[in-house]
């Protein structure tokens, strides 16, 4: 009844896609290398300790000098990229579920020659595959209308869950830290002085990253869980027999704070991702399965 399934497998789309997640890549890749960076200050400041106690203050000096680069000239260049894939999944989505595009929010969008470049170089075979079917296929057997709606849900439920488990693992890193610090502390009966300038001043920007990254993920999940909240209440209407036009409107609403959600959301490291995938999309087009059989019960009904 609509055209999502073949339409999220044409090639603009995947190149749509496939730009987008070279972005993401490489966004990843900054933040990967700013967590090794600031988790081996600590180390090299215990290091330095042992066996060259001269260099504490220049190890000290250097984590301070770190942290406030990252923030003043590499954050900047991490959000333009996040912005960027960003469009690009909004393009997408614009296209696939034919929705007009809201410039006023999203502004002009990637030049079709950077979509080119970027998505030029294909990945692996296994990697072009996980481009395909985006959204369940089960959801073409709906209205468009509806069948928008679904897309919207899973998409916003899918990122959800995989925050949480992101969420958990960054509480359990960051208590870890502080146990590991403290120990070692302990151990080697430094005096406050010691502490702070061996330990605490080098594992500053580790232990802020993770606050940091902790509070992020969790606002978000907690954004995502109000947005799947109100997909909810407009897939129930929906069903009931909203009408197209209204739906299309309210469906452009919630696209509207998906996109915001996109491009201010914190990453997640991409090995989270392929450990939850196959479970994750299992769930998704179970979910979709059940939602478009709730669909074709209640259209039958009143038929």
């Amino acid at each position: 009844m609509n055209a999502i399934p073949s339409k999220q497998n044409e090639d603009k789309n995947l190149s749509l896609l496939r730009a987008r997640r070279r972005l993401y890549k490489a966004a990843k890749r900054y933040q990967g290398a700013v967590v090794l960076v600031t988790l081996l200050l600590p180390i090299v400041s215990l290091s330095a300790a042992a066996f060259a106690p001269g260099a504490k203050a220049y190890v000290a000096a250097a984590a301070l000098l770190f942290g406030v680069c990252e923030v003043i000239f590499l954050d900047r260049w991490h959000k333009g990229l996040m912005k960027t894939a960003a469009k690009l999944q909004e393009d997408f989505d614009c296209d696939v579920l034919e929705m007009r595009r809201n410039e006023f929010l999203e502004g002009a969008s990637v030049d079709p020659e950077e979509v080119y470049d970027l998505s030029a170089k294909k990945s692996s075979p296994e990697g072009e595959q996980q481009l395909r079917d985006w959204y369940p296929v089960a959801v073409g057997s709906v209205p468009m209308h509806v069948g928008r709606i679904l897309c919207q849900r899973e998409n916003l439920l899918y990122d959800g869950n995989v925050r949480k488990t992101y969420s958990r693992l960054l509480r359990i890193g960051l208590l870890l830290l502080v146990a590991g610090f403290s120990v070692y502390s302990i151990a080697a009966s430094l005096k406050v002085d010691a502490f702070l300038l061996t330990v605490l001043a080098p594992a500053t920007p580790i232990l802020n990253w993770t606050l940091r990254e902790f509070f992020r993920q969790r606002d978000t999940v907690e954004t995502l869980d109000r947005l799947k909240s109100e997909s909810q209440k407009l897939w129930k209407k929906a069903i009931e027999g909203m009408p197209m036009n209204e739906a299309a409107e309210r469906s452009r609403e919630l696209q509207d704070a998906i996109y915001n959600h996109r491009v201010a959301s914190p990453l997640v490291f991409d090995f989270l991702y392929r450990f939850r995938r196959d479970g994750l999309e299992a769930q998704m087009n179970a979910g979709a399965d059940h939602l478009v059989a709730e669909f074709q019960k209640k259209n039958a009904a009143t038929a």
